[in-house]
């Protein structure tokens, strides 16, 4: 009877299909494309209206069933669900196969492909006897159940969860009740100088660099997810020993006061002060953009440990360093199966909260070795380093020299410079001869006209028609999400949002560095904001 009254209905769904989406739309979808196969113009045209439409109200359902009234009280949630309506959410699967067996060996391939660096490395790490005289024998200092609490609080609620299965939200949430808790796991933690185990294991997940990938050696580089916790236990650490850590000014990385604009801006203001010159003072600048191999993966934990000695931090927060460093572990993880597990000899963590600050201590000394008569000039961003220098017309470059003594302190250290991604470029408004090309071993640099560095594309006649094409066209192409708001009769706030969070800030990253452009570079970064206009706002009203 209850078959009869209420007989069961079968629907085909799929798992790409979107939350709106309906049987009935579905069905004029399928009867829409046998019309466009039977080349029946006039119905195919009328199923087309009408599904735009049918979807274009579905939309406008699904939001304010599901949005409408949460952009105050909860905002992830509208953010999350406006970007589904307007396609601006990336598919991040990595690689699709349906057979457990043929994921599995290709998450054992990656594991292989990620751990290639560390073959041939055995574990080193120094005796405290050998540094116990460099170091304070001082009490280590200890947070506060305030301060743990603050760090709960500030957490990621939609970072992803580490090997631990504790999620971020659930620490955030709960961070009045457990900061208690996990105080004392903090300070159990410092005070025997040990960092736990269990969060010593990173989960890596690899991400495309093109899509689709296509080659398994290249495409791919990897994320590193650890627990939350250790990040909790690893901030504390970092706040309550910074004093100790004598980075260089021109480190820009995670550093106070510095990001990618001081960097830029330092780079950048040398380059204009050196070529702005009379006749009679004439100069060019020959810059150097060094890129190194694996940099993170390569860091030698044994001379990190010595460089970290040699700047007189507390004998517990050494121990905790090298603890940290010691018996790390890794798996990949694709579409939820795990690769075999293999040990990390060398290198930092990524994703870690102390992880950049260990790197900028190893590479803090990197241009030490280079002569002070060079007059070569170098910023760091993490390991983006820069390298320059200005030649008065008629004199050589001093770069061959610097290059040398990097690659002297890149072999002292375990590190390798990538010659293949290392260029250098020569800005220069006369038509001196440019300097001797530069090589590293037997492998000649390459010289470019241009060069991204740090998101921003730099010409070698310093102008910045390359880097306005290049944003503009990367924002362009965003203006689509724009255009599914206006089909989905969101309202003009939804498209705003869009456009504030999609499109403007392609448009003004770095602005301080390339700010004072021509008349003619202006009208097209402003031609992609009157198109993002007409996209939505205009076609709302």
């Amino acid at each position: 009877m209850l078959d009869e009254a209420l007989p069961v209905r079968t629907v085909r769904a799929h798992c790409t299909d979107k939350p709106w989406m309906t049987p009935n739309i579905k069905a004029l979808i399928k009867a829409r494309q046998r019309a466009f196969t039977k080349e029946k113009t006039p119905k195919y045209k009328g199923l087309h209206a009408k599904v735009t439409k049918l979807i274009s109200n579905a939309k406008a359902t699904y939001y304010k069933s599901k949005a409408e009234g949460n952009h105050q009280s909860n905002p992830a949630k509208w953010y999350k669900t406006i970007y589904k309506l307007a396609a601006a959410t990336e598919n991040q699967q990595s690689l699709s196969s349906p057979d457990h067996a043929d994921l599995m060996e290709i998450a054992d391939r990656l594991q292989r492909i990620f751990t290639k660096p560390w073959l041939g490395i055995q574990p080193d790490l120094p005796r405290l006897q050998a540094v116990e005289h460099l170091l304070k024998d001082s009490h280590p200092p200890l947070p506060s159940i305030g301060q743990v609490k603050t760090v709960l609080k500030h957490l990621n609620p939609r970072k992803a969860t580490g090997s631990d299965n504790i999620p971020a939200w659930c620490l955030k949430r709960y961070a009045e009740e457990l900061a208690p808790v996990v105080h004392d796991i903090v300070v159990a933690s410092i005070v025997q100088c040990k960092c736990p185990t269990s969060y010593k294991h990173e989960i890596i997940s690899p991400i495309p660099k093109i899509r689709p990938p296509t080659d398994l050696d290249n495409d791919f580089h990897q994320v590193s997810v650890l627990p939350q916790l250790a990040k909790v236990i690893e901030k504390p650490q970092l706040q309550l020993n910074k004093s100790s850590f004598k980075i260089k000014t021109n480190q820009h990385a995670l550093t106070s006061g510095h990001s990618t604009v001081s960097a830029l801006t330092s780079i950048s203001q040398n380059w204009f002060d050196s070529t702005d010159n009379s006749s009679t003072d004439r100069q060019g600048v020959h810059a150097l953009f060094v890129v190194f191999r694996k940099a993170f993966d390569l860091v030698d934990h044994k001379i990190l440990l010595d460089k970290l000695a040699d700047m007189n931090v507390t004998r517990s927060f050494w121990l905790w360093i090298m603890s940290f460093l010691e018996g790390r572990t890794q798996q990949v993880n694709l579409q939820g199966v795990l690769s075999f597990t293999a040990s990390c000899p060398a290198g930092v963590p990524r994703g870690s909260a102390i992880s950049p600050t260990l790197f900028n201590i190893h590479i803090n000394d990197m241009e030490e070795n280079v002569s002070e008569q060079a007059c070569v000039n170098t910023i760091k961003y993490a390991d983006d380093c820069t390298m320059d220098t200005s030649i008065r017309l008629g004199e050589s470059s001093d770069l061959q020299s610097a290059l040398d003594s990097v690659q002297s302190w890149a072999v002292e250290n375990k590190m390798e410079l990538n010659a293949k991604k290392t260029k250098d470029m020569w800005i220069n408004f006369t038509e001196a001869p440019p300097p001797l090309p530069l090589h590293i071993g037997d492998a000649i640099i390459e010289r470019v006209d241009n060069f991204k560095l740090l998101g921003t594309w730099f010409q070698k006649d310093l102008k910045w028609n390359k880097h306005v094409e290049e944003t503009t066209r990367k924002a362009a192409k965003n203006l689509y999400c724009l255009r599914e708001c206006r089909r989905a009769n969101l309202p003009v706030e939804v498209g705003l949002t869009t456009y504030l969070t999609k499109i403007r800030p392609i448009l003004e990253y770095c602005s301080p560095v390339w700010g004072g452009l021509p008349r003619y570079l202006k009208d097209e970064l402003e031609r992609v904001q009157r198109r993002s206009l007409r996209s939505h706002i205009e076609g709302t009203r």
